[in-house]
């Protein structure tokens, strides 16, 4: 499930052009990006009304925290890879799929949502470019690259069967409930493509590495000093 959560859940990770201060340091960076403290309170902010997670232990919210700064090297990884690949999302096509988004809210709730959690439709649409971006970096490279065999499908119609011999809720009878091949397809993939990631995203922090200031982290956790900041060294390049 970790690459949905990266697709999902997307940051703005600005690049070198960022302005960094005494009162704004580096975050975490790579050789193309860098995330400030300011960047990181600002998409913090964004997943935070994204996802309604509030949390009122400070525990729980310093946790949540260093799972957000984990997807953050991620994304910021991903971004890099797209980069040497050459992979962009024009701006029709930004465009196509900010109007998809916002035909699910009726009149201007979308807009409305925005300027309550002073976000503007430009920082959104900033943090949809990536979410497009790391989509296509995924087809590309992982689920474009999966091959689905006559002995996949057997498996897996073989596991649902054992599957409704064992169900006794009544459920509509099997005939009615069985997919259509281009779905099996579909789940097979999505399947291969979350076991490929893990391995994938090992090669990829090799060749792109993150820095993460732990001073900088430290402070923005609100850390108390016997907290292992260790955690969130997930295999990455300390600076």
């Amino acid at each position: 499930m970790a690459w949905l959560l990266l697709v999902f859940f997307t940051f703005l990770l600005q690049g070198c052009g960022e302005e960094q201060t005494a009162h704004n340091p580096v975050l975490m960076q790579t050789a193309n990006r860098i995330v400030t403290v300011a960047a990181y309170r600002q998409e913090l902010n964004i997943y935070r009304t994204a996802t309604g997670f509030y949390p009122d232990d400070d525990a729980a919210d310093r946790e949540m925290q260093v799972r957000f700064v984990s997807q953050m090297a991620d994304q910021l990884v991903l971004l890099e890879h797209a980069r040497a690949l050459e992979i962009e999302v024009s701006d029709r096509d930004l465009e196509e799929a900010l109007a998809d988004i916002q035909r699910d809210y009726p009149d201007d709730v979308f807009e409305q949502l925005l300027l309550e959690n002073a976000i503007t439709l430009e920082e959104w649409k900033a943090s949809l470019r990536t979410r497009l971006t790391i989509e296509r970096v995924i087809r590309q490279e992982l689920e474009n690259e999966v091959r689905i065999s006559e002995e996949d499908m057997a498996q897996f119609m073989t596991q649902m069967q054992n599957t409704r011999q064992a169900d006794e809720t009544g459920r509509p009878a099997a005939a009615d409930r069985t997919p259509s091949d281009k779905a099996i397809v579909n789940r097979l993939r999505r399947s291969k493509t979350e076991t490929a990631f893990g391995a994938w995203m090992a090669g990829l922090k090799k060749n792109y590495p993150v820095e993460i200031n732990q001073a900088v982290l430290a402070e923005v956790l609100a850390a108390s000093p016997d907290r292992d900041h260790n955690a969130v060294d997930y295999g990455l390049r300390q600076p």
